[in-house]
């Protein structure tokens, strides 16, 4: 039976760790700007920072991991990061002000920040296996994908209302509400013990191919995500007109939303590796379907199409990885799942950030990515689970 206060404890640190990275990217280039740098600073900033979770994942979620076992508790890993989180993102405005005469005193704080955040992600997010019984993970873990995507769409809705507040305000509400989250957190998941269950066999030891197909899920799904966020807007823009870009990609991230927890539900009745096979494959379709027809009914299914299915992936993404992984190895295995996802992020932003911003181009760099992503997905499935 799933805990909904366990879910919801999760929850509320994925809503911060969301609101965090919007708040971030919406002031830094203003930030850059008032100490004298280019704003284009910004997006090198986050390629290097994407790129270090590939490092600092899944070390942390190795050594949390041991923690559990040693201390029956991955909390110091989680406190340590976010105090440090939560310290470095209200100490932003003061580095505007006294950092004028050492103007890269920014960026060294920026990449200390977002260290910071690599350290705590895997500890938590392998804290939702205690929520529910595997079988029903998937829908537990749609709670993520509903307040990630909420969140996520800020950017395109009320950012000139978020940037009206300056950035004090902003990061210090940002910072609050991280350390409230952790603290619910530690309320509604007391540290504990792994405790075994026998009647859901999981793997006795985590294999180079386990490894491996972590990794490429996570490289090909976040390569697959760059290119169909650029995509939707493109075709939005040929459907209808250039200016309806930002409601385009406002709807694609509140469809997913809306789809996380039926979807999460059917994932529970079918399987989650045939509810990602399946939904992959059907996005990979969407995306080539609105390529081929850009009209405004079929942008508007189109969407519809890629979205639903691909609320599915988001929401098995952790599930998949848990069953895959020995259940003394969850923050290890996440953290190589992160680490993988930051990597594809850094990797698309420096080879295929510079590709032509054509809707075809962009597309169909995504329908190969999510098709990578289905058959990695299925062959996983074929993988004997051995009892523990």
């Amino acid at each position: 039976m799933i805990s909904k206060a366990r879910v919801l404890g999760v929850t509320a640190v994925q809503g911060a760790i969301t609101l965090g990275w919007v708040l971030y990217a919406l002031y830094l280039p203003q930030l850059l700007t008032e100490l004298g740098l280019a704003p284009e600073w910004a997006g090198l900033l986050l390629t290097i920072e994407h790129g270090l979770e590939v490092v600092i994942e899944p070390i942390v979620g190795r050594l949390s991991d041991r923690s559990q076992r040693k201390l029956g508790t991955r909390y110091p890993w989680i406190v340590v990061g976010s105090l440090a989180t939560a310290t470095l993102l209200m100490g932003f405005p003061a580095v505007v002000v006294w950092g004028k005469a050492v103007p890269m005193l920014l960026i060294g704080v920026a990449i200390a920040w977002a260290s910071a955040m690599a350290v705590f992600r895997s500890p938590v997010m392998s804290l939702l296996a205690t929520a529910a019984p595997r079988p029903q993970l998937p829908l537990a873990a749609s709670a993520l994908t509903l307040v990630q995507q909420l969140i996520g769409a800020l950017r395109f809705t009320v950012y000139g209302v978020i940037l009206s507040w300056g950035p004090g305000f902003a990061f210090g509400l940002g910072s609050v509400v991280l350390l409230g989250a952790i603290a619910f957190l530690r309320w509604a998941i007391p540290p504990q013990p792994d405790q075994p269950q026998p009647v859901e066999p999981s793997p006795t030891a985590l294999t180079p191919l386990t490894i491996a197909l972590i990794v490429g899920v996570g490289l090909t799904l976040s390569v697959g995500l760059r290119f169909v966020f650029a995509t939707i807007p493109m075709v939005v823009a040929l459907g209808f007109s250039p200016e309806q870009k930002a409601m385009g990609s406002l709807a694609f991230s509140l469809t997913l939303a809306i789809a996380a927890l039926p979807v999460g539900y059917l994932a529970t009745r079918w399987g989650n590796g045939i509810t990602m096979v399946g939904g992959a494959g059907l996005a990979a379709l969407g995306l080539v379907m609105m390529l081929g027809n850009p009209q405004p009914l079929m942008v508007i299914l189109g969407v519809a199409i890629v979205a639903i299915p691909l609320s599915g992936v988001l929401n098995g993404a952790i599930p998949f990885v848990l069953n895959l992984v020995p259940t003394t190895d969850k923050g290890f295995g996440l953290g190589l799942y992160f680490g993988a996802l930051g990597g594809g992020f850094s990797f698309f932003d420096l080879v295929f950030k510079a590709l032509e911003p054509v809707a075809t181009v962009q597309g169909m760099g995504g329908a190969i990515a999510l098709v990578c992503v289905a058959v990695l997905i299925g062959y996983s499935q074929r993988q004997a689970v051995s009892p523990s």
